[in-house]
């Protein structure tokens, strides 16, 4: 058997691309916190950044953090309140994006919601009739299934706009009756 020799100026290039290539595969995953009030409205945040769009409470999963830390320390940061998760309320894929979002129901257990800056400008209970008319495809799709109070979705995006039509039936299929 023949080993390859590896120069020691090489090896730290060589990992290096190799951990670069490994996490260039690796998809991003979002957890977001879908909370409502006693008269059903959900709690969206709109962000102080970007497009400065409404969502619901959450953000990206850190290396090495559990999505359930990550949507505790999230919320935190953004809102400024502990949460109760609850159950899942879906996948959301965005292949063209390598990117999968988990939606969660969580109740608040201490603390009152209030933007947290920079990155939170505004809080606000919403009811469906009165959601922001600019929010991302995405996260009205999330939103909505939040609403009609959907379990167990797997939903798969095509595009920034689309859903792919194979997933929507299957989603259709794990909603709440």
């Amino acid at each position: 058997m023949q080993v390859q020799s590896v120069c020691h100026d090489t090896l730290p290039w060589l990992i290096s691309f190799s951990l670069d290539l490994f996490h260039a595969s690796m998809p991003t995953v979002g957890v977001f916190a879908s909370i409502f009030d006693s008269t059903s409205r959900i709690l969206l945040v709109r962000h102080a950044y970007g497009t400065r769009r409404w969502s619901t409470p959450g953000g990206r999963v850190e290396p090495g953090e559990s999505p359930l830390a990550a949507l505790h320390r999230e919320v935190s940061e953004e809102i400024a309140c502990e949460i109760r998760i609850g159950p899942l309320i879906g996948v959301y894929a965005k292949p063209y994006r390598d990117d999968v979002v988990l939606s969660f129901a969580a109740t608040i257990i201490s603390g009152i919601p209030q933007p947290r800056p920079p990155e939170i400008s505004d809080v606000a209970f919403l009811s469906r009739d009165c959601l922001p008319p600019d929010l991302a495809f995405n996260s009205r799709v999330r939103i909505d299934d939040a609403l009609e109070e959907r379990r167990g979705l797997v939903r798969v995006f095509d595009t920034a706009t689309s859903l792919d039509s194979s997933f929507d039936t299957h989603a259709r299929s794990h909603a709440k009756a």
